[in-house]
């Protein structure tokens, strides 16, 4: 028994499951690429747009953040996918002088589109699952997310 009182995991299921963690990303990240290329837009920019889709309207520099990237390049990918008609600049209603970064409504039914069957088939996928199985990947997802960010913010 581990010393928090739960079980330790199993060797075996442990190196399953790292195994097949870079494949499952690769085929997500190829998914993406697809989606990106339907739009007529580069990986990057769709990573942008995903985040105002998700979290927005975001101001440019919460998306360079995000990004990691320049304030130069965020504005110039602001500006292409603002020329592809996927996002808008807007005025902050509560700050006349800041302006946020928002997805146009069509945009965002286009990828909520383009991302149906994955959606769909991640959400038949976790249906397959016990509720408590369902929380310990959660769990798994949640915990793995947040220590790879660490691992961003420490790198130089």
């Amino acid at each position: 028994m581990a010393s928090d009182g739960k079980t330790p995991a199993e060797p075996d299921a442990v190196e399953r499951i790292a195994r097949a963690l870079p494949p499952w990303l690769s085929a997500v990240d190829a998914v993406n690429e697809a989606v990106a290329r339907e739009a007529g837009i580069g990986p990057s920019d769709l990573a942008c747009l995903h985040e105002v889709i998700v979290d927005g309207p975001l101001p440019a520099g919460e998306l360079s953040r995000r990004l990691r990237l320049t304030t130069g390049a965020i504005t110039h990918m602001i500006d292409r996918l603002t020329e592809t008609g996927l996002v808008q600049r807007v005025r902050d209603g509560a700050d006349r002088r800041r302006v946020l970064i928002q997805a146009v409504p069509a945009a965002r039914e286009q990828m909520l589109d383009r991302y149906g069957r994955l959606d769909a088939q991640t959400r038949a996928t976790l249906a397959g699952f016990t509720a408590r199985e369902q929380e310990v990947i959660a769990r798994f997802i949640e915990t793995s997310l947040h220590n790879t960010r660490a691992l961003l913010d420490e790198s130089p």
